[in-house]
């Protein structure tokens, strides 16, 4: 096999902190295979290939969980599918003890106040576990219906430090991989701005080396970024200029829009590009428009 599941969960870890959606480079990384072989996995399957959208470039990138589950799949076989959660109450975000008094005992209901989970919740929990070979569910009295605190405390740092059934990040670890992707994308906004008003080239391999980052995932930061920033700056690429030609260009082809942009921009009264952003040159929208009116 070319790629050990560990491999594997270390790569999609990486990944899972860097991007929000898959290129097939990301799965060619993921897989240890050559881009190539990423190509004929799609080709045998088009409905999972149906699932990308085309980005920047042409650039096709499909969805991060069923991208991710998908590679898993053609590296360990068709059985291998998405993990299940056992049923009963979620994982602590991190493992830790639950409070008790030495003696006490605790019904579900006590134990679901202090998971935040519904008593019927711990109640198919411990029916899950109550032959468990290695950790069965505390025994519970069944005329008072309670378990032993201490016993049960100790069942549930296992069940949290363990993780049997789960194989995802915790809450906690979603939320700082989430908090990193809103900082880092805050950080590019901020950087893409600065570039704007100085008038500077700012290219996906240049921000690459900025941030640290590959320079396909720096592209995504890169493209997410010029979504929100550049049409609040009025700012308009060479494809939305073309969009934008009098209702007279409307039986030109798409080849002939483009190609009737480029002969208005080499006017000597054609504005010049604020930015290029990723190679992509953008333009003032208000000069862009002047630029189209016919004159009077």
């Amino acid at each position: 096999m070319t790629t050990t599941r560990e491999q594997f969960e270390q790569r999609l870890a990486q990944l899972r902190r860097e991007a929000q959606e898959l290129t097939r480079k990301d799965f060619a990384h993921l897989a240890g295979v050559a881009e190539k072989t990423i190509r004929n996995w799609l080709d045998t399957d088009p409905q999972f290939a149906d699932t990308a959208r085309t980005g920047a470039r042409g650039v096709q990138l499909f969805p991060f969980g069923e991208g991710a589950l998908w590679v898993r799949k053609q590296l360990f076989g068709p059985d291998e599918r998405a993990p299940e959660v056992r049923r009963g109450p979620r994982l602590a975000a991190e493992p830790h003890r639950m409070p008790y008094t030495p003696g006490e005992r605790w019904r579900w209901v006590d134990m679901a106040r202090l998971r935040g989970v519904t008593p019927t919740a711990v109640r198919l929990l411990a029916a899950d576990y109550r032959d468990h070979p290695e950790r069965p569910f505390p025994p519970r009295d069944e005329f008072e219906r309670t378990c032993d605190a201490g016993e049960v405390s100790a069942w549930f740092l296992w069940y949290d430090t363990t993780r049997p059934g789960y194989t995802g990040p915790r809450p906690a670890e979603i939320a700082a991989e989430s908090g990193t992707k809103n900082t880092r994308r805050k950080e590019v906004i901020t950087r893409l701005n600065t570039a704007i008003d100085s008038g500077e080239t700012l290219t996906s391999r240049g921000l690459a080396e900025e941030l640290g980052v590959s320079a396909d995932v720096a592209a995504r930061y890169l493209r997410q970024a010029a979504e929100e920033v550049l049409p609040k700056r009025g700012l308009i690429s060479r494809s939305q200029i073309a969009e934008r030609l009098p209702t007279t260009s409307a039986t030109l082809t798409p080849e002939q829009r483009r190609e009737k942009v480029k002969t208005l921009l080499k006017r000597k009264s054609a504005p010049a590009p604020v930015i290029t952003v990723a190679d992509a040159p953008y333009y003032n929208e208000t000069a862009i428009a002047e630029l189209l009116t016919p004159p009077p």
